[in-house]
C-alpha cells in the first residue's frame, strides 16, 4: 500500500515504515517499506489491503486506488490528509514520510521501490461519470475517430451525428438493456464507459459461457490522457460508483477487448481482472480475451457501496 499526503509547500510525502530489530535478519537501517502485508485465507483483496493498513498504521477510512492487482502482491495507493495520525503495530519501531525518491531509495527489494515510483508517477484525478446525452453525441464521434482509438474501434469509423444518433440514442433513451455513461476526468469530459447484463445479448452470452455477469466495454477518448495509468482507476471506479449498486448480487464482470489489444488488457488485470480465454468476436470477425473479474474475491460484501446516484 503506498500512502502519500500533500505537505506544506503542495509536494507529495510518501508513508515508509521501518521494521522493529529483531536480531540480524533486520540489523541495520535498510528494512523500509510501504505499509504492506498478506491476505487472510479467503480474505476479499480490498478487504486485506484495507485491514493491514488499519493495522500497521491505524489509518482505517481511506479510498483505496488500484495501482496492479495482477501480480503476486497486489499494489494499491491512497492520499490521506495532511494531518493523518499514525499509529504503528508492534512490528514496526518507527515511520517516515519522505518524498518519492528518498521513500524509494530507502525501500528494498527494489520491486517495492518500484512500485512507490509508480505510484509518485501516476495521476490522481476525481473520477465520475454521468449517463449519456445527446448534447455528448459530437464527442463521441471525435472519441471514436481519434488515431488511438480508430485502430480498435474501426467498425465506428463511418459514425457521424445521425448514425450516433441511431446507434446511442436507444442507450440515451432507456430503451437498450446497455447503460452508457460519460466519463469525467476532474471534471472533464473525455471518454465513455457502458454496462449491460451479458445475458441481454445472448450471442455473447453463449460465447462467454452463459455466466452470470455484467459486461463493460470503455474508451478513453482524449489522447493525451493515455498511457499515464487511468484506466484501471476509471474501471475501478465505474465498478463501484455505477456497476455494483446497479446489479449487486451479479459475481462476475466481463470485458473482452481484441487479443492484440494489450494496453487495454493490461488495465483491466491492474483493476482486477484475469485472462480467461480467447472468443470470437462479439463486434466484428477478430478473436478477443474475455478477462473476468470475481467479484467476491476482489471486493467481498458491497453492503458498504452507496445507492445509484448518492456517489
Amino acid at each position: 500500500m503506498v500512502v502519500h499526503r500533500i505537505s506544506g509547500q503542495d509536494h507529495p510525502e510518501y508513508l515508509v515504515l521501518h521494521r522493529a530489530e529483531r536480531g540480524a535478519a533486520y540489523a541495520g537501517d535498510w528494512a523500509w517499506t510501504p505499509p504492506s502485508g498478506a491476505r487472510l485465507p479467503g480474505e476479499p483483496v480490498v478487504c486485506g489491503a484495507a485491514r493491514e493498513l488499519a493495522e500497521e498504521t491505524g489509518i482505517a477510512v481511506v479510498q483505496l486506488r488500484p495501482v496492479d492487482l495482477s501480480g503476486q502482491w497486489a499494489v494499491f495507493a491512497a492520499e490521506v490528509v495532511g494531518d493523518t495520525q499514525v499509529r504503528l503495530d508492534a512490528e514496526h519501531d518507527r515511520f517516515a514520510w519522505l518524498p518519492a525518491a528518498e521513500a524509494a531509495r530507502c525501500c528494498l527489494p527494489d520491486t517495492v521501490a518500484a512500485s512507490l515510483r509508480q505510484v509518485a508517477a501516476m495521476p490522481a484525478p476525481r473520477i465520475s461519470f454521468r449517463p449519456l446525452s445527446r448534447q455528448d453525441l459530437p464527442d463521441m464521434v471525435a472519441w471514436l475517430h481519434a488515431p488511438h482509438a480508430a485502430r480498435w474501434f474501426y467498425q465506428d469509423q463511418d459514425l457521424d451525428l445521425p448514425a450516433a444518433e441511431r446507434k446511442y440514442g436507444p442507450r440515451i433513451g432507456g430503451s437498450s438493456p446497455t447503460r452508457a455513461h460519460v466519463v469525467l476526468i476532474s471534471g472533464q469530459a473525455c471518454g465513455f464507459i457502458q454496462h449491460y447484463h451479458v445475458r441481454d445479448y445472448p450471442d455473447y452470452h453463449a460465447a462467454t459461457g452463459g455466466i452470470d455477469a455484467i459486461g463493460i466495454d470503455y474508451l478513453i477518448g482524449v489522447p493525451q490522457l493515455t498511457g499515464h495509468g487511468l484506466g484501471p482507476q476509471m474501471i475501478w471506479s465505474y465498478l463501484q460508483q455505477e456497476v455494483f449498486p446497479a446489479w449487486p448480487g451479479v459475481p462476475f464482470v466481463l470485458a473482452s477487448p481484441e487479443v492484440a489489444n494489450q494496453q487495454s488488457i493490461r488495465a483491466l488485470e491492474k483493476a482486477g481482472f484475469v485472462r480467461t480465454r480467447e472468443i470470437a468476436g462479439h463486434r466484428h470477425d477478430k478473436p478477443e480475451l474475455l478477462c473476468t473479474l470475481d467479484r467476491v474475491r476482489i471486493f467481498g460484501d458491497l453492503g458498504w457501496l452507496d445507492p445509484p446516484g448518492t456517489t
